[in-house]
């Protein structure tokens, strides 16, 4: 229960009405409350038990006090036939949100909710509780990434429209925290989608507004009346690029990243179906784990606040291959690969040159010595080296962490739990990429392209010269993490089951198999965006294949796109799982189309089961 409490006459009044549960809707009386109520913000429901269930609204009324606000739980959508029911009290201390943990139900079984104040009715919801022992199938809808000013929420509206949910889960980024002059700016001014507040979110009071503003929208308030959700926070409920100790949207100058921090959690766990942390459990601590019966766990991580080390970032701190010139026998001589340092020598950045579609290092002073000082901008056909051998040295530090030595600990625990307890599958939701993605060589872009590209995406030129290189894509994923990673890559095969990472982030849909030395151990599943934009789709728009390059210089990677928005369905059963990349046809507009971009089925099999296309 949140910290709204309870009157005692309320008290009172939800015992009694409990206790008649046969009672028709009519006859559970809403408290009295002088002064206009609303619910503008439609209903949820969440974390979802074998015996329970939150609920969650919010009341808006027109005069500040304490708000009445009854809930009810019943077998029925006109909420006649009453389950349970009570009264909670809102005011403005948790922003006049409404969260009750509802307890001894059914295992399984489904149910409707809804709320009223004074004389106002919420929008009634459906819900259900998880299953017990025995069971065959369950399906879920994965989403993530719902940038306001990017466009319309018609995946959201897709999902609701659909009959075959069970239940939702999102991977993160539910809101994002720039500001009118931010991210999807210009795009918002011209589709009319104005972020509230229009300022980038700091305050409590900004993260609250920015939450009414999402869940004013009714595509999203539909698809949380569906059925129940289960949420994990990724970066943009706070800031951008977030780990335990701050954020690169966050600056010196905007105060401290504690207060900040704490003030968007508190408005997400004021305006999400989240059970509030156990007493004693940090606020940051989200992982947790649900179970469907005998068919499939679903572990949920956190790996943004709890533990994360600062992300590389490769604008400052990628290395650069160096070349050692030695300086003491007057015109200086290129030291090649495997001769000994010399006395005189120099470290200067090291040149290539594209020759015939090789790179060639420049080793005559002659030649070098013009290039070196022009290393920030050199002349078409020669590059800069990354030091791939530093930089994945660097990114393999041991004190460098995502989950944290006791998430692993516990994430462990709960896969050999899952697995010893005889579950079919195990899902593990989290919030960023998963598999080793190299970026893909896009250095022989042609020069009007990369113009074209640098207009879209300044300093990306560079990235194309380097990309020759093969290096970790993103340092904000779990590329940036590698020990960690191979740390949760052989709790996986210590478990023994079948396991499927769910992951958001990225805006691009993936299906990647997920390997250690000893060959496949799980499959990745990644969700594209409701809104947000690909790094695909900008590459898209001058005309280079990135999702080829992609490919092609990551072959685990079996499919990906970044051109569309939508979510997965993924149906599990006894035997396999079934994957359905489902994409809306514009964003730009309310009015759309939704269709399968792609499917695949997945075998059951102990070390990983096998990504295979299924047929349309």
């Amino acid at each position: 229960m949140s910290s709204n409490g309870l009157s005692r006459r309320g008290a009172l009044a939800a015992v009694s009405a409990a206790a008649a549960n046969a009672a028709c809707a009519s006859d559970v009386a809403t408290p009295p409350y002088e002064g206009e109520v609303a619910f503008r913000h439609g209903i949820a429901s969440g974390d979802p038990g074998g015996d329970r269930v939150i609920i969650w609204t919010r009341v808006s009324p027109v005069n500040e006090g304490e708000v009445p606000v009854r809930w009810i739980v019943a077998r029925d959508r006109a909420l006649s036939d009453v389950v349970k029911t009570g009264v909670v009290v809102a005011n403005s201390a948790r922003d006049y949100t409404v969260k009750v943990d509802v307890t001894r139900l059914r295992a399984g079984a489904p149910y409707f909710y809804g709320f009223r104040a004074g004389a106002a009715e919420s929008p009634v919801g459906k819900t259900r509780t998880l299953p017990r022992g025995r069971t065959d199938q369950v399906t879920f809808a994965v989403a993530s990434c719902a940038s306001f000013p990017h466009g319309f929420f018609n995946a959201y509206d897709a999902l609701a429209k659909r009959d075959d949910i069970d239940l939702v889960i999102h991977l993160g980024d539910y809101i994002y925290e720039y500001g009118r002059s931010g991210y999807g700016g210009e795009v918002a001014a011209q589709l009319g989608r104005i972020p509230a507040p229009d300022v980038e979110l700091k305050r409590l009071a900004d993260y609250r507004q920015r939450h009414a503003q999402y869940k004013s929208e009714a595509p999203l308030q539909a698809a949380h009346a569906l059925c129940p959700w289960i949420v994990v926070w990724d970066d943009h409920e706070v800031a951008n690029d977030s780990w335990s100790g701050g954020a690169q949207n966050h600056q010196s100058d905007e105060g401290e990243w504690a207060q900040r921090k704490q003030a968007a959690l508190q408005a997400y766990y004021e305006w999400m179906p989240i059970r509030d942390p156990e007493p004693g459990r940090p606020f940051e601590a989200i992982n947790r784990s649900f179970q469907f019966g005998d068919l499939a766990s679903l572990i949920m991580l956190e790996t943004r606040l709890l533990a994360r080390s600062q992300q590389l970032d490769y604008s400052k701190d990628l290395p650069i291959l160096m070349q050692r010139w030695d300086f003491s026998q007057g015109a200086p001589v290129a030291l090649r690969e495997g001769e000994p340092d010399r006395a005189g020598q120099r470290l200067l950045p090291a040149i290539y040159e594209d020759v015939n579609g090789e790179a060639r290092p420049v080793l005559d002073w002659r030649r070098a010595q013009g290039l070196v000082g022009r290393a920030r901008d050199l002349p078409s056909g020669f590059y800069l080296a990354p030091d791939v051998a530093s930089l994945r040295a660097a990114l393999n530090a041991p004190e460098r962490v995502l989950l944290g030595e006791a998430q692993e600990q516990w994430l462990a625990n709960e896969l050999r739990a899952s697995k010893e307890g005889g579950a079919a599958w195990q899902i593990i939701g989290n919030q960023v990429m998963m598999a080793p993605v190299d970026a893909p060589d896009l250095s022989r872009t042609p020069p009007q392209l990369a113009a074209a590209l640098e207009r879209l995406q300044p300093g990306v030129g560079q990235l194309l010269k380097l990309s020759r290189f093969a290096f970790p894509l993103n340092t904000d994923a779990w590329d940036g993490y590698p020990a960690g990673r191979e740390r949760v890559l052989q709790a996986i095969r210590a478990a023994g089951g079948n396991a499927i990472v769910l992951t958001g982030d990225t805006h691009i849909a993936w299906a990647n198999e997920l390997n250690d030395a000893q060959g496949r151990v799980a499959v990745e599943l990644g969700a594209t965006s409701i809104t947000s934009p690909s790094e695909s789709s900008y590459f898209t728009q001058a005309g280079v294949d990135f999702a080829g390059g992609v490919r092609a210089r990551n072959p685990h990677v079996k499919w990906l796109d970044g051109e569309h928005h939508g979510f997965i369905v993924l149906t599990l059963t006894r035997v396999a799982a079934n994957a359905e990349f489902v994409a809306v046809s514009t964003i730009l507009s309310a009015t759309y189309k939704a269709e399968r971009a792609a499917a695949f089925t997945i075998a059951a099999g102990e070390g990983g089961g096998q990504i295979t296309p299924t047929d349309a």
